[in-house]
C-alpha cells in the first residue's frame, strides 16, 4: 500500500463528507435554533451534552484501538489478524455499552428533571446504536476505506436534515426529535456492518484476536483519555450551567462552542484521515516518513484553520444575528474566544492522532487529566459568579493547557517538534486578517457587507502567506491533485 497515495484519496474522502456535514450541521443548527427558541434549545444542548458524556464513557478506547489494530494489519497484509481485532473490541464494546445503559437509566428515572426525562431515557435507549456504529466506522478507517464512510454520512445527515424540518414544522418536542434521528443511526449501523462485512471478507473465518497484553495496554490508558478528553472539550460546564443558569444560558454557550466547532471541522479534514495512515507508517517502519507527514499535518491544519479563526473573532456579531436571531446575540461575544479554543483543538488534535499512532500509554494521559483538573475546577468556580463567560474561561483553559503538555510531551519522549517557523508566520497572517476584517464590517449585520469583509480578509491572509512562502507548488498540488482523484474515483465508480 502507498500510504501517502491511501493518505490523499482518504483525506479527500473525508474532506468532501465534511464539507457535506458542515453545510447541513449549519442549517439544523439555524432550523432548530430558530424553530426551538432559546429555552428549549438550551434544553437540547444540554441532553445532547449528556449523549457525548455517555458515549465517550461507553465506547471508552475501543473505536480508536479498531482503527490502530487494524491499520497495522492490513499495513503488514494481514486481513484476518485485522478481522480478529474487529470481533475482539465489538464484543467488548457491547458488553461495556449494556452495563452503562443499565447503569444510567434507572439514574435518569430517579433523579432527572420531568422536562427532560424522555428525552434522556431517548438517548440512553440508542446508546447501543452510537457505540456499535462507531467500530464498524472506525474498521473501515483501519482498512483505508474512508469512501465508504463517506458515503453513509451523507446519506445520513441528510435523512437527519429532513427529520428535523419534519419534526419543527409538526412542533415536537425534543423527545420526539430524538427518537426520530434515532431511526437514522439503526440505518447507518446496518449499512456499515454490511460493508464492513463486504471489506473484510478474506478475513471472516479469523478467531477473534486475543487481548493480550500489549493491547491491553494500551487500550486502558487509551479509554481513559477518551473519557477525560470528553470532559475537556466537550462543553462539561454545561453541567455547571444546568446548575447555576438558566437554559438560555445554556444555549448561548452551546451555540457558540457548536459554532466554532463546526467551522473547525474544515481544518480537521487534514487530521480525519491521519490515524491509519501514521499507524501504518508506524507497524512498517518508516520513522522519517512518519515525521513528515505529521508536520504537514500541523503546517495545513494551521494554514486552514487560522483565518477561519480570525474571521469569526472578527465577523462574530453580525454572524449570528444573521444566521440566528437577535434572541441569540449574547451568544456573539463567545465566539471568538471559542473560535480560538476550536483551532486549538484541531492542532492538538494533529498531535494527539501521533500520539495514538506510536502507542504512547502516558503524554495523553497525563495532559488529559491535568486539563480535566483545570477544567472541571474553574468551571466550578466560575460559572455560578459568571456564567458564560466563566464557562469559556475554563475552556480556553482547559484547552491550552492539553495543547501545550501533549506538544512538549511528544518533543520530549519521541523528538518530533513543532515547525515553529511556519506556525508564527501563519498566526501573523490570521492577525491580518482580522484587523481588515474587522475594519470593514464594523457594527453592521447586514449579509453582503458581511461576505465583503470576509472575502477581503482571505485575500490578505493569501497574500502574505504567499510572501512569506507558506503556500507555494507543493500546497498547489496537493489540492488539485487530491480534488482530480475524487472526480476520477467518482465519474468511473471505483471507490479506490
Amino acid at each position: 500500500m502507498n500510504i501517502r497515495r491511501a493518505l490523499m484519496r482518504n483525506t479527500a474522502w473525508y474532506g468532501l463528507v465534511t464539507a457535506i456535514g458542515l453545510v447541513s450541521g449549519l442549517v439544523m443548527s439555524i432550523i432548530l435554533a430558530r424553530g426551538l427558541g432559546p429555552a428549549l434549545m438550551g434544553d437540547l444542548s444540554y441532553v445532547i451534552w449528556v449523549e457525548r458524556s455517555l458515549t465517550a464513557v461507553a465506547a471508552l478506547g475501543f473505536a480508536f484501538a479498531t482503527v490502530r489494530y487494524t491499520a497495522e494489519s492490513f499495513g503488514r497484509g494481514d486481513v484476518g489478524r485485522a478481522w480478529g481485532f474487529v470481533r475482539l473490541f465489538m464484543r467488548r464494546q457491547i458488553v461495556v455499552t449494556a452495563l452503562v445503559t443499565l447503569a444510567v437509566a434507572p439514574l435518569v428515572v430517579s433523579f432527572a428533571e420531568p422536562r427532560l426525562r424522555a428525552p434522556l431515557l431517548v438517548i440512553v435507549a440508542t446508546l447501543v446504536l452510537i457505540t456499535v456504529e462507531g467500530i464498524y466506522t472506525h474498521a473501515l478507517q483501519g482498512a483505508q476505506r474512508y469512501d465508504i464512510t463517506a458515503r453513509t454520512s451523507t446519506i445520513k445527515m441528510a435523512l437527519q436534515l429532513v427529520i428535523a424540518v419534519v419534526a419543527i414544522r409538526a412542533g415536537a418536542g425534543v423527545a420526539t426529535l430524538l427518537a426520530a434521528m434515532g431511526l437514522t443511526l439503526a440505518i447507518s449501523c446496518w449499512w456499515q456492518r454490511r460493508r464492513v462485512h463486504d471489506v473484510y471478507r478474506a478475513g471472516l473465518d479469523a478467531p477473534p484476536a486475543a487481548m493480550t497484553p500489549d493491547v491491553r495496554a494500551y487500550l486502558l490508558p487509551l479509554s481513559v483519555v477518551a473519557v477525560l478528553d470528553a470532559i475537556v472539550w466537550d462543553r462539561s460546564p454545561v453541567f455547571f450551567l444546568g446548575l447555576y443558569a438558566t437554559p438560555e444560558d445554556i444555549a448561548y454557550y452551546s451555540l457558540a462552542f457548536g459554532l466554532a466547532t463546526r467551522i473547525m471541522v474544515v481544518p480537521g479534514i487534514v487530521a480525519g484521515a491521519l490515524l491509519p495512515a501514521l499507524s501504518a507508517l508506524h507497524g512498517s517502519g518508516a520513522p522519517e516518513e512518519f515525521v513528515h507527514v505529521y508536520h504537514s499535518a500541523l503546517r495545513y491544519v494551521a494554514l486552514v484553520g487560522a483565518p477561519l479563526a480570525a474571521l469569526m473573532a472578527a465577523l462574530g456579531p453580525g454572524v449570528i444575528a444573521w444566521l440566528y436571531g437577535d434572541a441569540y446575540l449574547p451568544a456573539a461575544p463567545l465566539l471568538g474566544a471559542m473560535a480560538g479554543v476550536a483551532l486549538l483543538a484541531a492542532l492538538r488534535g494533529v498531535v494527539w492522532t501521533a500520539l495514538r499512532a506510536l502507542g504512547d500509554r502516558s503524554c495523553a494521559l497525563t495532559a488529559t487529566a491535568v486539563a480535566a483538573v483545570v477544567n472541571l475546577g474553574l468551571a466550578a468556580a466560575l460559572v455560578p459568579r459568571w456564567t458564560t463567560t466563566g464557562a469559556v474561561i475554563a475552556t480556553v483553559a482547559a484547552q491550552l493547557t492539553a495543547t501545550i503538555w501533549v506538544v512538549v510531551g511528544i518533543q520530549r519522549t519521541h523528538r518530533m517538534g513543532l515547525p515553529g517557523i511556519a506556525l508564527l508566520k501563519v498566526a501573523g497572517a490570521a492577525g491580518l486578517t482580522l484587523v481588515v476584517a474587522w475594519s470593514l464590517a464594523g457594527d453592521f449585520h447586514h449579509p453582503a457587507r458581511l461576505v465583503a469583509a470576509a472575502g477581503a480578509g482571505l485575500v490578505v491572509f493569501l497574500l502574505a502567506c504567499v510572501a512569506a512562502r507558506l503556500v507555494g507548488p507543493q500546497e498547489w498540488d496537493f489540492i488539485t491533485t487530491s480534488t482530480r482523484r475524487l472526480l476520477a474515483m467518482r465519474a468511473s465508480g471505483v471507490p479506490s
